[in-house]
């Protein structure tokens, strides 16, 4: 199993780690509400504190909410120094995080980034994890470290919440639109 072998301090196993997470953990980063630069270096945070405390992971099954957990305080912690940056550089304009095939996948994309920044923290990561990653109730309420029902309810507040904040301008989002690299 990779997680043991990761253990056990196998490089190979750490590089088929990093290969097949890292556009994930980008992914979470940005959808918390990263910039794209930013959630480069987050992704690659998490990822350094993953080699440090990898004999914390307890099962293969519990990688992923292990990572998620890890992204979500990195994510955390950058947000929160981010005013100073932001203080001192000044907002740039957003810019594309995902490589797009068409140029209104990119409005598109920045639009439904815009929506789940507006969101509580707390239902855009369940928003995130369900929609999104593909997670079943159970495995957004473990990952999060909640019960199920109350991952139901923030999901359903949520799209509520999204759907208001999608302006008349834009096309009303589907299924793809929330879909950028799914599980």
């Amino acid at each position: 199993m990779l997680l043991d072998a990761c253990k056990a301090g196998d490089p190979a196993a750490w590089e088929r780690l990093f290969r097949e997470r890292s556009a994930q953990l980008y992914r979470w980063s940005i959808l918390l509400g990263l910039q794209p630069a930013e959630a480069e270096d987050a992704a690659q945070e998490v990822l350094v504190i993953a080699t440090r405390r990898i004999e914390t992971c307890r099962a293969e099954e519990a990688l992923t909410s292990w990572l998620f957990q890890i992204t979500r305080r990195v994510v955390s912690n950058q947000r929160r120094s981010a005013w100073w940056k932001r203080a001192i550089l000044g907002d740039g304009p957003p810019e594309p995080a995902f490589e797009h095939e068409e140029s209104g996948d990119v409005a598109r994309e920045l639009a439904v980034r815009d929506c789940l920044a507006k969101l509580p923290r707390n239902q855009a990561e369940a928003l995130i994890l369900m929609e999104v990653e593909g997670f079943t109730r159970e495995e957004a309420a473990a990952t999060l470290g909640i019960p199920p029902g109350t991952v139901a309810s923030r999901v359903r507040l949520a799209k509520e919440a999204f759907r208001n904040n999608w302006t008349e301008e834009r096309p009303v989002p589907d299924e793809a639109g929330l879909s950028w690299g799914k599980r």
